[in-house]
């Protein structure tokens, strides 16, 4: 939560915020037609299965789950119940996404070669102290499998995975279905769970998405979303709205073209997940922007990404420069900014373009998979 939120939720309360000491407690100390799970990832299926139980609709911070049994027993549970789950894929519908999508589906950039996710932050180690939960693929006996594409880059997953979908002519909302996964995954630091990562995600449609993220970056940039076609490439910045298009004049025609070609400017933006929610709950929306069902085809590559790369390797420190700032380590991988790039221009992992720390691993295939076991 963000500082101050809280009081800035209570004075705008009619009467004095209640305290519960368990979520079961306040379900049936209130009467409710929404909840909000800003909780630790851990808890989100037993939080949203309390819920559902409830007969209370819930809006839930990504990832909803991060194993494939958990979402699909979700979805069974709220079958046949009167409950929605928006999960909080805040720019998985959001018009520059949509706008994207609707470039690669209209064959304006040609025929789609690759998706690359590309991820460069940097993070204090005191990022990893927050919680007991952060940098852990397991916590107090749950599944956390935080990593770099589990949490702060989740969302660029899910946006791949959504232009990818609509690329291959599926309807606005749903996303790619990952058929392989091939992943690696790294840590610079004494933790389970990932700070570098490369994936590549083969999909049943028959597309490539390559995902290259770093939270040891030596120069942090914003998050984007690249969508290599023959004729030309998008690149959309989506925690910016930044959209642009190269070669430039693939833009003029676009602008002066006929009617099938997408328009630059996305729909009516309903992205404020909570509002949407709320509107479809009181009937005034057909349908949510980001229901449960929609996050499959990403908590299925999450499972292919840790049964491919099984548990982070740690890279060699030699590789690693650390520095301190106002009283904060922070640690930086030596070559990773170069190296993101060119993974995701070439759609390599990263022992396929040479980093010589990093090792190969398998190709994990995901038909008829439906149960994640690891690291329990």
């Amino acid at each position: 939560m963000a500082p101050g939120a809280a009081e800035a939720v209570a004075e705008s309360c009619s009467h004095h915020p209640v305290g519960y000491p368990s979520l079961a407690a306040m379900l049936a100390g209130e009467l409710l037609d929404i909840a909000i799970l800003a909780t630790p990832i851990p808890l989100h299926a037993e939080m949203i299965e309390q819920t559902f139980a409830a007969g209370i609709s819930v809006l839930v911070e990504k990832p909803p789950v991060v194993t494939i049994q958990d979402l699909d027993r979700l979805v069974e549970v709220q079958r046949g119940r009167d409950v929605l789950c928006q999960v909080g894929f805040q720019t998985a519908r959001a018009p520059l996404t949509d706008a994207l999508g609707e470039l690669a589906r209209s064959g304006a950039l040609g025929e789609i070669e690759l998706v690359a996710m590309i991820g460069r932050w940097q993070r204090s180690d005191a990022y990893y102290a927050r919680t007991g939960w952060a940098g852990r693929l397991t916590h107090q006996g749950r599944y956390v499998l935080d990593g770099t594409l589990t949490n702060p880059f989740a969302h660029g997953l899910m946006n791949a995975l959504m232009v990818a979908g609509r690329a291959a002519g599926r309807a606005a909302g749903d996303t790619a279905v990952p058929a392989t996964v091939r992943a690696e995954l790294y840590r610079c630091r004494d933790i389970e769970g990932d700070d570098t990562a490369s994936v590549r995600i083969t999909t049943t449609d028959g597309h490539t998405i390559i995902a290259a993220t770093t939270l040891c970056a030596e120069e942090q940039t914003d998050p984007r979303i690249v969508v290599r076609g023959t004729s030309a490439t998008a690149t959309a910045w989506y925690t910016t709205g930044m959209l642009t298009i190269d070669p430039p004049t693939i833009t003029d025609m676009l602008a002066d073209g006929p009617g099938d070609l997408p328009a630059l400017r996305g729909p009516v933006d309903r992205s404020h997940l909570l509002v949407d929610l709320a509107e479809v709950v009181g009937g005034r929306h057909r349908e949510i922007l980001c229901p449960l069902r929609m996050c499959r085809g990403f908590v299925l590559a999450l499972s292919g990404i840790f049964e491919s790369a099984g548990r982070p390797r740690p890279v060699s420190p030699p590789a690693v420069t650390a520095r301190f700032e106002e009283g904060a380590r922070w640690v930086a991988l030596d070559g990773v900014d170069a190296l993101v790039e060119r993974c995701a221009r070439d759609g390599l992992l990263f022992s396929e373009a040479g980093a010589d720390w990093a090792v190969p691993t398998r190709e994990f295939p995901l038909a008829h998979y439906t149960h994640f076991d690891l690291f329990s």
